[in-house]
């Protein structure tokens, strides 16, 4: 299916989903999602991406999470290795209970994986 973002992700798929607002979504986020997708020939199912502060503060997130910048985005675990999101150009990479990883694209720092 194609999107308004990229050949396939749209905005509908980065909006917060607490209240269906959207900030952003960085096209740097978008690249890099979309890089992954055609590297890996199947979709990417984005669980989380923009957050407004309720939610990120519900789910427990960073005071600086990036995804309230527009700049994260979680994806179900275990379809690419941290290598493979740094080498599509994520920044930050990290595994949440094996179960999700999240991608980024800060600015503020150099490349950096963290773990569960």
């Amino acid at each position: 299916m194609p999107g308004d973002l990229s050949l396939n992700f749209s905005r509908s798929e980065f909006v917060c989903n607490h209240c269906g607002l959207l900030v952003g979504p960085d096209q740097v986020l978008v690249d890099v999602l979309q890089r992954m997708r055609s590297a890996m020939g199947m979709p990417l199912r984005l669980t989380s991406a923009y957050r407004c502060p309720a939610h990120n503060f519900a789910v427990r997130g960073s005071k600086a999470s990036q995804h309230l910048l527009g700049r994260a985005a979680d994806v179900p675990g275990g379809y690419a290795t941290v290598r493979q999101w740094q080498d599509a150009g994520a920044t930050g990479v990290g595994l949440r209970r094996g179960l999700v990883t999240h991608v980024d694209t800060r600015r503020d720092v150099g490349r950096v994986v963290f773990g569960e």
